[in-house]
């Protein structure tokens, strides 16, 4: 699926983070030879950071999904994502007490590779 949206072009250049040889690092080393150029010619430069927190749990799965058929990724590659995001559940534990089950509706599991690249997947538009 990956080598689909490189092929196609689907991802910007301005895309770090999650790809191989494109990561955060790469970015930062690369928007500091940008202001260091930009620096030395006189220009100014204002900057905002954003903190995206708890993006990876906003993302809805029905837009995710039919992005992923918009970018006409394998319906059968399209079927085991819906498995692996829909249907699941949590709960939480304080001390020793656990509450009860609740279905997750909305978010991709953090802690798998699959999830930083549907993240991604979620955030790429076509252009």
């Amino acid at each position: 699926m990956l080598e689909h949206f490189k092929q196609n072009k689907y991802f910007s250049d301005r895309q770090f983070g999650f790809l191989k040889g494109r990561s955060t690092v790469t970015q930062l080393l690369s928007i500091l030879d940008d202001w260091t150029e930009l620096l030395e010619s006189g220009g100014r430069i204002d900057v905002i950071y954003t903190d995206l927190d708890k993006a990876f749990d906003k993302v809805p799965y029905r837009r995710l999904i039919s992005k992923l058929y918009s970018y006409q990724v394998n319906k059968e590659i399209i079927i085991w994502i819906e498995s692996f995001l829909i249907g699941r559940k949590q709960r939480v534990k304080i001390d020793d007490v656990m509450s009860e089950w609740s279905d997750v509706l909305s978010g991709i599991p953090q802690g798998s590779i699959l999830g930083p690249v549907l993240f991604i997947i979620y955030h790429t538009s076509m252009t």
